[in-house]
C-alpha cells in the first residue's frame, strides 16, 4: 500500500465578475445578482469616471474578503484574473450595436444636463445627437463593444477584423455569456450552467433603468432594430453609423449564434424558458404591489402600551 501524504487546500471558491458594458441591461442583471448574493455582492469602480481596472486589481480585493460572491463593475477591463483557489466566471452581456446607440441617447435625455451626455441629448434630436457622435466623437460610436472586449475601451484607431477576432474568441469562452435581445434565452441558460456552483441560483428579474425607446423592436429581433433604426435617423445617417460598427454588428452576431447554441442544449428548454418568465412576471407583480402600498400614507402601528391610548395616524408629509 502506498503511504497518503495530505496538504493542505482551501475549498475552490466561486466568483462572478460582470464586466458591465454600458448601456447593455446590466442594471437588470445587476438586479438579478443582488437579489441572489446579497451583501456577498459589491460594486467596484475606480475614482473617475473613465477609470479602467484590470484583474491586478481585483485580485487583492477578492483575496482578502472571503465574503465576495459577485462582483459588477464599468471599469473592469478583459483579461479575466486567475488565482488559484479561486474560479472566475465572468458575465458578459453583447447588444446590437446600432440599438444601444439609441438607448444612449434615450438614456441621455434622462441626464443631469452639466454632464457631457446629458447637456448633449438634450441639445439635440436624436438623429442630430448621433450625427454629433459620428463627427466629433468616435469612440463613443465606433465599434465600442469590440474596443470595449479587445482594448480595454482604450480608443485611438478605429478597430479593425483582429480586434474584432479577438472579442469574438473572448466572447465564445464567457462563462455567462448574454445578448440583450435574447434576454430571457440568455438568462435561462446562465441559470442551466451555473446551478451546480450555486444551487439555488435564479436570474429571475424586473427590468431595470430601461431607455430603448421601443422596446418591443429589441425583442423582435436584429431587423427590426436596424428598420427602426433607419426610420430614425434617415438612410445617409444610417448609413454612417453602420459602418462605423461593422466590427461590432459581426461580434454581436457570433454573440447571438453562441448563445443560441447554450440555449438549444438546455434541457426542456422552451418549457424552461415559459417557467422562467412566469417567475419574472411573478417578481413584477409583487414588486408593484410593494410600491403602491408604500406610496400610500399608512398609519403608525398602534402602541403595545395599552397606556399609551389610540394611535395616532401618520402624518404624510
Amino acid at each position: 500500500m502506498p503511504r497518503q501524504i495530505q496538504v493542505p487546500a482551501a475549498k475552490d471558491r466561486f466568483v462572478i465578475l460582470h464586466y458591465h458594458i454600458f448601456k447593455n441591461a446590466g442594471s437588470t442583471i445587476d438586479y438579478a445578482l443582488s437579489r441572489n448574493f446579497g451583501e456577498g455582492f459589491v460594486e467596484f469602480h475606480g475614482v473617475h469616471d473613465d477609470a479602467q481596472l484590470m484583474a491586478d486589481d481585483v485580485l487583492p480585493l477578492v483575496g482578502s474578503d472571503l465574503s465576495i460572491q459577485a462582483v459588477t463593475s464599468h471599469h473592469l477591463r478583459y483579461p479575466k484574473p486567475a488565482m488559484r483557489g479561486i474560479h472566475f466566471i465572468d458575465v458578459c452581456f453583447i447588444r446590437h450595436p446600432l440599438d444601444r446607440i439609441r438607448s444612449l441617447y434615450h438614456y441621455g435625455r434622462k441626464q443631469d444636463p452639466e454632464t457631457w451626455l446629458g447637456g448633449l441629448a438634450l441639445q439635440y434630436d436624436e438623429a442630430g445627437f448621433i450625427a454629433h457622435l459620428v463627427e466629433h466623437a468616435p469612440h463613443a460610436i465606433n465599434d465600442v463593444q469590440v474596443n470595449f472586449i479587445a482594448n480595454g475601451g482604450f480608443y485611438a484607431r478605429p478597430p479593425g477584423a483582429a480586434d474584432r477576432d479577438e472579442a469574438c474568441a473572448v466572447v465564445e469562452r464567457v462563462c455567462a455569456l448574454g445578448v440583450v435581445d435574447l434576454f430571457d434565452a440568455s438568462m435561462v441558460a446562465i441559470e442551466r450552467y451555473l446551478k451546480p456552483m450555486f444551487p439555488s441560483l435564479s436570474m429571475a428579474y424586473v427590468r431595470q433603468n430601461v431607455s430603448a425607446p421601443e422596446p418591443h423592436v429589441v425583442e423582435s429581433g436584429s431587423e427590426a432594430i436596424t428598420s427602426a433604426c433607419r426610420q430614425a435617423w434617415g438612410d445617409a445617417l444610417y448609413a454612417k453609423v453602420f459602418a462605423l460598427n461593422e466590427q461590432d454588428l459581426r461580434l454581436y452576431a457570433k454573440a447571438r449564434e453562441e448563445v443560441m447554441r447554450r440555449f438549444s442544449l438546455v434541457p426542456d428548454r422552451h418549457e424552461r424558458l415559459g417557467e422562467f418568465r412566469e417567475r419574472c412576471a411573478c417578481l413584477a407583480e409583487a414588486e408593484a404591489e410593494v410600491k403602491q402600498f408604500e406610496a400610500q400614507p399608512g398609519e403608525v402601528e398602534q402602541s403595545a402600551n395599552p397606556d399609551d391610548g389610540a394611535a395616532a395616524t401618520a402624518d404624510p408629509s
